[in-house]
């Protein structure tokens, strides 16, 4: 560690603990930079030595202010080139950003961090959303620790935050008489997008990435190479979806299966928004999601067709069974399908007949009941 002057200011050279070599102007408060002098310069050094020592120098004190906005734009490129839906990330940010706009981002603190929770809460946003800004805002900062990004930090302030509690909901299902209605309600080019998720339980964004070449009209079978967990599956065609991908076939002019009327790929995350509300609305069923129909899928296999667990996670592209945890309301249809084909073991003869032959006690004159 060491001193020295340049055009007529002081600076501090020593090296962090990493080993980076540190020149650091020196600074006091409410002082002309020309006006300090060389021992001004040597007491700002011994308190660096002094940081050291007891383990408290933070380097963020140093550093020149860097923007909020400046990592947001380093990590949505980071986004940009590396998450299969940026849209996300996008949307996170954007609403981070009418908050955080001009801080420092060597200066934010934990504390500013949960007034935004809070004011996010007042706003009325669903824990889910707040919990997808402050991973985002998490993520960027450890990116930034690790190197990723363009932009260093020296801390993460979103270190230790806790994230809001997401109350459990029952998942939509679809019966089949609401898909019916929805079929029949549907335009003729979403048509095939709705029987494509109601017999596959393909994930939206899977379905919005089939190409012809992911077909196989002699297998009947669909190749599924663009997954949520990198782990390409296959899944048969039902004799109605292989009718209706054919018959698209000959009328195909690009690479991807499903396109928007003007015959353009899906690129975004709303895709068919506008096309799900308007047969949701005109089916007159109760209101649901688009993804409902991958919990539909699961539920009529586990339920309805009696699948084993390891067929379904084969098709649903589960990496283990503990995944299908969060499909709670298969498990309780499924105990209650057990126990109605157990019930029907025990006649209803049996129990009249227990009826008739029980003992008459009468509880007024005698201690001995039957429970």
């Amino acid at each position: 560690m060491g001193i020295y002057k340049k055009d007529n200011r002081w600076y501090l050279d020593y090296y962090l603990p990493n080993g980076r070599r540190k020149r650091e102007v020196v600074s006091i408060e409410g002082v002309d930079p020309s006006k300090i002098n060389r021992e001004d310069a040597k007491k700002a050094l011994s308190i660096r030595k002094s940081e050291f020592a007891q383990g408290k120098f933070d380097i963020t004190k140093t550093e020149k202010p860097v923007k909020f906005e400046k990592l947001i734009e380093a990590y949505l490129k980071w986004a940009d080139e590396n998450h299969k839906a940026p849209e996300r990330d996008h949307a996170a940010c954007k609403n981070l950003l009418s908050h955080f706009k001009g801080k420092n981002i060597y200066t934010l603190s934990l504390w500013e961090i949960e007034k935004y929770k809070s004011e996010r809460k007042k706003q009325g946003r669903k824990p889910e959303t707040i919990n997808k800004e402050l991973g985002s805002v998490r993520r960027m900062f450890n990116l930034s620790l690790q190197g990723v990004l363009s932009i260093k930090v020296g801390k993460n302030p979103v270190q230790g935050i806790k994230l809001l509690k997401v109350p459990k909901t029952k998942p939509r299902t679809y019966k089949p008489w609401e898909f019916q209605k929805l079929y029949e309600a549907a335009t003729g080019h979403f048509k095939p997008i709705l029987l494509c998720a109601y017999l596959t339980g393909m994930r939206r964004s899977e379905i919005t990435r089939l190409r012809w070449q992911d077909m196989d009209f002699e297998d009947k079978t669909i190749y599924v190479a663009e997954t949520k967990n990198e782990e390409p599956r296959t899944i048969p065609m039902s004799e109605a979806l292989f009718d209706s991908l054919l018959e698209m076939k000959k009328d195909a002019i690009g690479e991807y299966v499903f396109t928007t009327p003007d015959g353009k790929p899906y690129t975004s995350l709303s895709a068919w928004k506008r096309a799900w509300s308007t047969a949701l609305r005109k089916s007159g069923i109760e209101k649901g999601r688009f993804h409902d129909f991958r919990h539909t899928f699961i539920s009529n296999l586990i339920v309805n067709e009696k699948e084993d667990f390891a067929t379904v996670m084969a098709l649903s592209g589960h990496k283990d069974i503990s995944m299908l945890k969060r499909y709670s309301h298969t498990q309780e249809e499924a105990k209650r399908a057990a126990i109605d084909k157990l019930g029907k073991h025990f006649e209803k003869s049996t129990i009249d007949t227990y009826l008739d032959t029980k003992p008459n006690i009468d509880s007024r004159t005698n201690n001995n009941r039957l429970i």
